[in-house]
């Protein structure tokens, strides 16, 4: 679907995920919302627990918001020149018990609302699962999804709004960092992760 003149320029993208640990594929999320999207901020939102990982370990939500800022920071030194303004949210960190999408959306929607609907950033590994996201008939009235698709070839078969925009390739794992691969961390993130001990096997 293209991008369409009733988008609003200017506006706030909403940007969900465990972040366990964050990584250059997030910050290279980051520098495509800034070249391919019409936002100019970017609202990242680390979860407390999320639906489909309940039963694992992650980091604790404080270590993994300190690394999405340290992110952040990354990636205002390797990108200086894009427009884009990022901002991290502990709001789904000080909620109780798991973190749905929808709720964020509730309490966001007046805030971030454009043309009825909240815009959310999305890769095109969780398109499949859309439907199963916790109350998805809620979401796909109120949530306008940005699709980076790598291959090009992803086609939405659900009831919500998506928008597919074409991202260039950046393979980057939070399983293999958490297995021992550093290379995928920026050098903020790794210096946490060495300095707190986290992710030893």
């Amino acid at each position: 679907m293209p991008i369409t003149e009733r988008v609003k320029t200017n506006r706030t993208a909403l940007f969900g995920g465990t972040f366990d640990p964050p990584h250059i594929g997030h910050m290279h999320i980051f520098h495509e919302v800034s070249l391919l999207t019409p936002f100019r901020e970017l609202l990242v939102m680390p979860a407390r627990i999320s639906n489909f990982k309940q039963g694992t370990e992650p980091a604790s939500f404080a270590d993994r918001l300190e690394m999405v800022r340290l992110l952040v920071d990354d990636y205002r030194m390797e990108y200086p020149s894009d427009k884009l303004a990022v901002t991290v949210s502990d709001w789904e960190g000080m909620q109780s018990g798991v973190s749905y999408t929808s709720d964020t959306i509730r309490h966001l929607f007046d805030e971030l609302s454009s043309d009825g609907k909240v815009d959310f950033i999305i890769g095109d590994d969780h398109l499949e699962k859309l439907p199963l996201w916790h109350d998805f008939d809620y979401l796909s009235s109120h949530v306008r999804f940005w699709c980076f698709t790598r291959n090009g070839d992803a086609v939405n078969h659900t009831s919500a709004e998506v928008i597919f925009l074409r991202s260039s390739k950046v393979h980057a794992s939070s399983t293999e960092i958490r297995m021992g691969e550093t290379g995928m961390l920026t050098p903020s993130v790794r210096r946490y992760i060495d300095e707190h001990k986290l992710y030893i096997p």
